[in-house]
C-alpha cells in the first residue's frame, strides 16, 4: 500500500507544470524512491520511457531502454538518417552506424536530444533513470547534455539515486522515512487496538499477512526499521515480535525461504540474469513447460519478490537481487550464467564471462560490438584473421563516445603503429584529434587529411575533415592555412545544404584564425551569418567562445558578459574534450581582467587551479596561466604541461614575463607567430619593462590598437604613455625656439612673461605660442601643455 509522500507527490507533480524540467529523488536504499516515482508516473498523462543503471553496467545503458521505446513508439524516423550516425551506437537494430572516428559522442548526444524533443511534441515525455548512484560516467554526461539543452516543453526528466548527484537544473527531492502512523497505514494498523483480519488473513487497506498483532509489535517494527518501508515489509514478513534482530540479508530472505524448490529456482535466474528479464529468456532458462513454470513463478510474484515489468519481470528492490544472488554457491552462479548465455543473446558476452567461459565470452562480445571486451580476450579466443587494429580503432571509438579520452588516445595510438594504410591512418588522426588537439607534424597531417578527402565515406565525414585540419592548423598558429581550409569546407557545407550544421562548426573554425589574425570585422560577419541559421546548442556555442573573445578585445565588455552565461552551460560535458570545459574559464578570466574585476577574475583562476588538470589541455593551459600570473594567483607552473607549437611556446613566454621574466622574449615570440592582439599587449608590457626603448614599443602598440579598433589596447597604451611620460604622435616639427617657448607655457607663464625669459617682444611671443597651439592641435595653453607632456616633447 502507498502511504504518505502527499509532498513529493506535489513537487513531481510542479515540475511536470513547468517542463522542461527534471527531479533528482534521492533516499537511501529501500525508502521508497521508485515506489514514489510509479505512484506518480501512474497517475499522470504521458508516455512513460524508463530505464536504470545496475553495478559495473556498460556505457549509457540506463539509457538504452528509453530511447528503444521511443523508436519503437514514434519510429527512428524522428532522427536525419534514422539514428544511423549516433543512435545505431545504443540501438544495434537500427543498422550498423554510419559515422567516423571522432564524430561518435557528439553526434549521439545531439541525437538523443532531437529524439526526446519531437517524442515530446506528440505527447508529454516523462524519462525515468533509476539508480544513478550506479552510472557509468558516460551516462551522467548524457543527462547532464540534455538537463543543459532541452529548451522545448513537454519533457520531464525524473532520476532516482541513494546520493545527492550535481545535475544541472534539478530539483532535488528527498524522500523522508515514514512516521508511526504512516507504517501502521502500510501495514493496514489503523487504530490502538489490534485490527482484525478479514478471512484470507489479509487487512482491508494493508499488505497481505503484515497487520501488526498490537501496538508494541509496531513499535518494534518502526524502531527497527526506521521508518524504511523495504525493512518494515521484511520485518512484518519475518515476524518482528521480541525475536532476536535478524541480520538484514536475514530480512530480505525471509520471503524467499518460503519457496518450494522450483520457485525458488525460478527467483534464482532472475538473480543471475540481472536487473530484469524478459518473461521468454526467463522460461528458457527455467527449462520448464508453461504450466509448470507459471505455477513456479506465481509465488514469486504473490510475495513481491518479483514484479511484473510489461513483458518481463524485475526485483522489487535490488537489495533483494543482490540477497538471492549472494546466496548462491560459485558452482551454481557459474552453470546459471552459462544458461542465461544459452538463452539471451545480447547479454551473452556478460554472462560467458560469468561462467568462466571465455572462449565463448570472445565469440559473444565480438557478435555485440564490445570491443574492449574483445580485447581483454583477444589471447584467449579464435582471432582467425580478424584485424587487431580494427579492434583497437572500435574500442577507441567506443571509450570516445563514452567520454573516456585518455583512453581513447591511448587505442587510437596502438592501432596507429599497427597500421601502413594512409586512408587508415587518416581516420585514427581524426579520432585523435578529437580526443585532444594533436599537434605534430603538420605536413604529415595535411597530406592524411587531402588523402582522406579523395573518398570520404560520407558526407558529413568529409566536413569533419575540413573542420579537424582547420582546428589543428589553428592550434598550431597556422592561421592562414587554418583560414583556408576552414573556407573550403564551409563553402562544401553550404553546397551539401548543410550550412546549419556542420557549416556552423565550420564558422567558429573559420572566425578563429580570423580573430587571430586581426580582421576582426570578417570574422564577426562570419560568425554573425552562422549564428543567424540558428545552429544546434553545442556549435552555437563554438562560435559564441570566439565571438566573446572578440568582445573582450574589442571592449564590447557587457556583450561578453552575456555571452559568457549563454555558452557556458552549453560547454559543460566535455563535448570536444576536455579542453571544452576550460574555454569558458579562459573567456571569463579574460573579462574579469579586462574589467579590471580582481575577485571574479581571482575566483575563476582559482576554481580552475583546484579543480581541472591542467596536463590534460594542450590548448588553454597556458593562456590560464598568464592570466593567473598576472594577477598574482600563481609564480611557477605546475609540472607536466606540455609546450606544443609555436602558440603555446608565445603562451608560456607570457606567463614566465608576468613572473619577472624578458617581455622582449614575450614580444618576440608573439611577433614570430602573427597575432596582432597578443603581440600588442606584450608591446606595452614590454616598454613599462624598458623605459628606455618605451617611445617605439608604445608606438608600434598604439597602431595596432587603432587598426583592430581595440579599445582595451588603446586604453593601456595611453595609461603606459601618460606613466612613462611617452609621446604616441609624430613630432609636430616645432623649431627650436617654439619647443623653448613650450616649455615655458608648461611653466605656466604668460606671454609678457616668457617674452621677459627670452628677451623677446610680447608680440612675438604670441606669434610663437599660437603657432605651437595651431602644430599640436590643441585649443588651449594648458591642453597644449598636456599634449606636450604626454608626447615627450618637454
Amino acid at each position: 500500500m502507498f502511504v504518505g509522500r502527499e509532498a513529493e507527490l506535489q513537487r513531481l507533480a510542479a515540475a511536470q507544470a513547468r517542463t522542461p524540467a527534471a527531479v533528482l529523488v534521492v533516499g537511501e536504499a529501500g525508502i521508497g524512491k521508485s515506489r514514489l516515482v510509479r505512484e506518480f508516473v501512474g497517475g499522470i498523462d504521458a508516455l512513460v520511457a524508463e530505464g536504470g543503471a545496475d553495478p559495473g553496467g556498460t556505457a549509457y545503458a540506463p539509457f538504452v531502454p528509453v530511447l528503444r521505446r521511443l523508436v519503437r513508439e514514434y519510429s527512428a524516423g524522428l532522427v536525419p538518417g534514422g539514428g544511423r550516425s549516433g543512435l545505431a551506437r545504443l540501438l544495434p537494430e537500427l543498422g550498423e552506424v554510419a559515422e567516423l572516428p571522432g564524430i561518435g559522442r557528439a553526434r549521439l548526444f545531439e541525437e538523443v536530444l532531437l529524439l526526446v524533443e519531437r517524442a515530446a511534441e506528440r505527447r508529454p515525455l516523462v524519462l525515468v533513470l533509476e539508480d544513478l548512484h550506479w552510472a557509468d560516467p558516460a551516462t551522467r554526461d548524457l543527462l547532464v547534455f540534455l538537463l543543459r539543452n532541452l529548451m522545448r516543453p513537454g519533457v520531464l526528466v525524473i532520476a532516482t539515486s541513494r546520493e545527492q548527484l550535481r545535475l544541472p537544473g534539478a530539483e532535488l527531492v528527498r524522500v523522508p522515512p515514514l512516521a508511526r502512523d504512516e507504517v501502521a497505514r502500510m501495514l493496514g494498523w489503523n487504530g490502538a487496538a489490534r485490527h482484525p483480519d478479514d478471512g484470507a488473513g489479509q487487512a482491508p487497506d494493508g499488505i497481505a499477512g503484515r497487520a501488526p498483532r498490537d501496538g508494541a509489535e509496531l513499535d518494534v517494527i518502526v524502531a527497527r526499521s526506521e521508518g524504511n518501508p523495504l525493512f518494515v515489509e521484511a520485518l512484518a514478513d519475518a515476524g518482528a515480535g521480541a525475536a532476536t534482530p535478524a541480520s538484514l540479508r536475514e530480512l530480505l530472505l525471509a520471503g524467499a525461504d518460503r519457496l518450494d524448490r522450483r520457485s525458488l529456482g525460478v527467483l534464482r535466474i532472475a538473480a543471475v540474469a540481472g536487473r530484469r528479464i524478459p518473461h521468454d529468456v526467463l522460461a528458457a532458462v527455467a527449462g520448464l513447460d508453461e504450466l509448470a513454470f507459471d505455477e513456479a513463478l506465481r509465488p514469486i510474484v504473490r510475495a513481491r519478490l518479483l514484479l511484473v515489468d510489461g513483458d518481463g519481470y524485475a526485483f522489487r528492490h535490488a537489495l533483494i537481487r543482490d540477497a538471492v544472488y549472494d546466496d548462491l554457491l560459485p558452482g551454481e552462479r557459474r552453470r546459471l550464467h552459462a544458461r542465461c548465455a544459452e538463452s539471451w543473446p545480447e547479454p551473452a558476452a556478460d554472462h560467458w564471462y560469468a561462467a568462466g567461459d571465455r572462449r565463448r565470452a570472445f565469440e559473444a562480445a565480438w557478435q555485440a560490438a564490445r570491443w574492449d571486451r574483445v580485447l581483454e580476450l583477444w589471447d584467449e579466443g579464435d582471432t582467425g584473421g580478424r584485424d587487431h587494429a580494427w579492434v583497437l580503432e572500435q574500442a577507441a571509438r567506443d571509450a570516445l563516445c563514452e567520454g573516456d579520452a585518455e583512453r581513447a588516445e591511448e587505442l587510437a595510438t596502438r592501432a596507429l603503429d599497427e597500421v601502413a594504410d594512409p586512408l587508415r591512418a587518416a581516420h585514427l588522426l581524426e579520432l585523435r584529434v578529437a580526443v585532444r588537439d594533436l599537434l605534430g607534424d603538420l605536413g604529415t597531417a595535411s597530406r592524411l587529411y587531402a588523402e582522406f578527402r579523395a573518398s570520404p565515406p560520407d558526407d558529413d565525414s568529409l566536413l569533419m575533415s575540413y573542420a579537424s585540419e582547420a582546428d589543428v592548423l589553428e592550434a598550431a598558429g597556422e592561421h592562414a592555412k587554418a583560414e583556408s581550409v576552414a573556407r573550403a569546407g564551409l563553402a562544401r557545407a553550404g553546397r551539401l545544404g548543410m550550412a546549419r550544421t556542420r557549416g556552423a562548426h565550420l564558422a567558429a573554425n573559420l572566425a578563429e584564425p580570423l580573430v587571430s589574425l586581426g580582421r576582426w570585422k570578417e570574422a564577426r560577419e562570419v560568425m554573425t551569418a552562422a549564428l543567424a541559421l540558428d545552429p544546434a546548442p553545442i556549435h552555437r556555442a563554438w562560435i559564441l567562445m570566439v565571438l566573446g573573445t572578440l568582445a573582450v578585445w574589442e571592449g564590447a565588455l557587457d556583450e561578453a558578459d552575456d555571452i559568457i552565461r549563454l555558452a557556458r552551460p552549453l560547454m559543460r560535458g566535455r563535448s570536444r574534450g576536455y579542453d571544452s570545459c576550460l574555454e569558458p574559464d579562459l573567456l571569463e578570466c579574460r573579462l574579469a581582467v579586462a574589467t579590471a574585476d580582481a575577485e571574479r577574475a581571482g575566483r575563476v583562476t582559482d576554481h580552475v587551479l583546484a579543480e581541472h588538470d591542467l596536463r590534460l589541455s594542450r590548448r588553454y593551459a597556458w593562456p590560464l596561466l598568464a592570466l593567473a600570473a598576472r594577477i598574482g594567483r600563481v609564480r611557477e607552473a605546475p609540472a607536466g604541461i606540455s609546450i606544443t607549437g609555436p602558440v603555446q611556446e608565445a603562451y608560456r613566454a607570457t606567463f614566465e614575463a608576468e613572473c619577472g621574466g624578458s617581455w622582449a622574449a614575450a614580444v618576440a615570440r608573439w611577433r614570430a607567430v602573427g597575432q596582432p592582439h597578443a603581440l600588442g599587449q606584450a608591446l606595452v608590457r614590454a616598454a613599462e619593462q624598458d623605459p628606455a626603448e618605451a617611445r617605439g614599443l608604445l608606438r608600434e602598440a598604439a597602431a595596432i590598437a587603432d587598426r583592430l579598433c581595440a579599445e582595451p589596447l588603446r586604453r593601456e597604451v595611453e595609461s603606459a604613455a601618460t606613466t612613462l611620460r611617452v609621446g604616441l604622435t609624430t613630432d609636430p616639427a616645432l623649431s627650436a625656439r617654439e619647443l623653448e617657448v613650450l616649455g615655458l607655457v608648461a611653466e605656466g607663464l604668460s606671454n609678457r612673461q616668457i617674452a621677459e625669459r627670452l628677451f623677446i617682444s610680447a608680440r612675438t611671443s604670441g606669434v610663437h605660442v599660437s603657432n605651437i597651439l595651431a602644430k599640436l592641435g590643441a585649443s588651449s595653453r594648458v591642453e597644449a601643455a598636456a599634449l606636450a607632456r604626454r608626447d615627450g616633447l618637454i
